[in-house]
């Protein structure tokens, strides 16, 4: 009985020691590492507590990886979309009045080619990348989102550029007689008319037609349209004057406008007073028959380009590039679309429907996500480049009298379309919607950050240990375990003998 008993006691004693040495050399691993366990077991009931918290923290660092990606290419996108509206402002100084019309040796002003650099910079600011990522190709973000400069004014192979889009829309524009797709104006007795050469879109198209000296006016509406002036009992005097509006492809217009004077032989935009209703009938039709031909020379030829670079440039996955529809040209009646095979697409990211921010949403919280992408194409940009490409594909010849009024025509179109609220101002809202993304990411990671200090601060009082604490329980725990060592090795040595 006695043996028994001193043997469990024995093994008591063991348990005791060893639970006491295992309990010192945790002790001494949280002194070591600061940590209250090496595994989750160990943390008690606050592991449930600790691990939703770092799950918690896991995600608001995913969050805070997409801030910092969503900063980064706004900030790319913002210096580009910066610069772009700088070239769309230097462009509208350099076609500015006064302008000067000094060809430098390539048929082109120096204006002209600057606009040539212009346009290539254009193009290499909207093809900026952060990463391996396009910014300005919507969705397709590993797509180079417009062609080469050279692609857009020269073509490649058989696809056609800007240029011959140019060439084919201003054949048509003018049409057979360099008339602008009107008839020759024609007199019968006192009647003079004017008359469109038939239903398209090309050329120029009668809106108007008035006289200072009351000559009756008979419209037929159209298309074609048509107008004539009965000079029947209206013998113009001298100052008095036929006015004529024209309206332009490009959706401008000029006013064709001739003044009756006794001058022989009249003075260009004039027409002789005649002896009778008859022969000054026939003056006026020979008069605005020079006139319409020098208009299409120059404010029709202009319009043409600028129309024809719509055309090439408004361009998204539903509406391709519009060509005329020919050979022949000078007779052509309608519109085509353009198609891979045959045209230079300048622009080949997305080009779905909808709102160009959609196209690169990122999550920056639990419930908030920023919407950041763009499309070369949108309106601001592409008219940027338009305005550029245009411009820079124009020629012209010292020995062209028409050349300098051609070249002003250019230049105020230029001008215009980027002063019209399509060019600088589109690129500024631009800039305001993704700076408004950016606030946002940037509030949310504000957030993020108060979020993260407090999860943090949890994990810690769950996980870590105080020193302090650690080292007076490991005395504390170092003194016992020496009493009980002690103890233990008195109780060893006590036998019968020495209790009697």
């Amino acid at each position: 009985m006695t043996s028994i008993g001193y043997t469990n006691r024995t093994s008591l004693q063991m348990t005791m020691l060893a639970n006491m040495r295992w309990q010192i050399d945790d002790l001494q691993r949280q002194l070591a590492t600061g940590k209250r366990s090496d595994t989750y077991a160990g943390l008690g009931i606050g592991r449930t507590l600790d691990l939703e918290a770092r799950m918690r923290l896991s995600r608001i660092d995913a969050y805070t990886t997409s801030i910092d990606q969503v900063s980064l290419r706004v900030n790319i996108m913002n210096t580009a979309l910066d610069r772009l509206r700088v070239v769309g402002q230097d462009i509208r100084t350099d076609v500015a009045f006064p302008l000067e019309y000094d060809l430098i040796g390539n048929g082109q002003t120096q204006a002209q080619s600057l606009s040539a650099l212009r346009l290539d910079e254009s193009l290499s600011l909207l093809n900026e990348r952060a990463g391996d990522r396009y910014l300005f190709s919507g969705s397709a973000t590993d797509t180079r989102p417009t062609a080469t400069a050279k692609e857009i004014l020269d073509g490649n192979g058989a696809r056609a550029g800007l240029k011959q889009h140019t060439a084919e829309r201003l054949l048509a524009d003018r049409g057979v007689g360099n008339r602008g797709r009107l008839m020759q104006p024609a007199s019968v007795g006192s009647v003079v008319t004017f008359a469109e050469d038939g239903a398209h879109p090309f050329g120029m198209k009668i809106a108007e037609v008035t006289t200072d000296f009351g000559a009756a006016v008979t419209p037929t509406a159209g298309p074609p349209a048509s107008f004539a002036i009965d000079l029947v009992g209206n013998q113009p005097t001298a100052g008095e004057r036929v006015q004529i509006r024209l309206a332009l492809p490009d959706g401008s217009s000029v006013n064709l406008e001739l003044t009756a004077t006794t001058e022989d032989p009249p003075p260009a935009g004039s027409f002789f007073i005649g002896a009778n209703e008859t022969e000054t009938a026939e003056n006026i039709a020979v008069a605005a028959d020079a006139a319409i031909q020098r208009i299409v020379t120059t404010e029709l030829t202009a319009a043409s380009a600028m129309r024809a670079g719509q055309d090439f440039f408004n361009i998204d996955s539903a509406n391709p590039p519009q060509r005329v529809d020919g050979p022949p040209f000078e007779t052509a009646s309608a519109m085509r679309d353009g198609t891979q095979a045959d045209t230079v697409f300048w622009y080949r990211g997305d080009g779905a429907a909808g709102d160009p921010r959609q196209t690169s949403v990122a999550r920056v919280d639990d419930t908030i996500q920023v919407a950041h992408g763009a499309r070369a194409n949108e309106d601001g940009l592409r008219t940027v480049v338009m305005t550029a490409a245009v411009f820079a594909s124009m020629t012209f010849s010292e020995n062209d009298p028409d050349g300098r009024d051609r070249y002003f025509a250019i230049a105020r179109r230029v001008g215009a379309e980027l002063d019209g609220g399509q060019g600088i101002k589109r690129i500024q809202a631009l800039q305001t919607d993704i700076a408004g993304a950016q606030l946002s990411a940037n509030a949310a990671k504000e957030r993020l950050t108060e979020k993260k200090a407090s999860l943090q601060g949890i994990i810690d009082e769950i996980e870590n240990v105080m020193p302090e604490e650690v080292g007076v329980k490991l005395l504390a725990m170092t003194t016992r375990l020496q009493a009980t060592l002690q103890t233990t090795a008195m109780l060893s040595q006590f036998n019968l003998l020495n209790f009697i």
